[in-house]
């Protein structure tokens, strides 16, 4: 698996990382399961916004998985390819923590990064 198709992989776990911190700092239980939305529903504080950073992180990802793979299908160079990659998910890692820990102006700028690996992605493919 190229370093492309892994952050790909990656990208799609951060959610899920996100959300898991949501509900066991938040006092998820196992009982809680039969709803969890609801249970998630009734956040606050950090345990809000890792909820409002999983979110945003499935809106992303979609454009991203798609970015990666025009520009494999597209060749464009694979070193390129794989250095807007880790940027991505680099920023978008500490994105989800200056989230967290409501860093907003912080946020914006990672988020901003991450967009522009994507806009990126997608410009190499169409010129390639």
């Amino acid at each position: 698996m190229n370093i492309a198709f892994f952050c790909v992989f990656i990208a799609s776990i951060l959610p899920i990382l996100f959300v898991a911190f949501a509900k066991f700092t938040g006092g998820f239980k196992l009982g809680n399961n039969h709803d969890p939305r609801k249970f998630l529903s009734k956040a606050q504080g950090k345990q809000y916004r890792a909820k409002c950073a999983h979110d945003n992180s499935w809106e992303a990802f979609a454009p991203f998985a798609a970015a990666v793979i025009l520009a494999t299908i597209s060749s464009v160079p694979q070193p390129l390819i794989d250095k807007l990659c880790l940027t991505f998910i680099i920023a978008r890692v500490f994105y989800g923590v200056a989230y967290i820990i409501d860093r907003p102006g912080l946020r914006s700028i990672l988020f901003f990064i991450a967009w522009f690996c994507v806009i990126g992605l997608f410009y190499l493919s169409w010129s390639a």
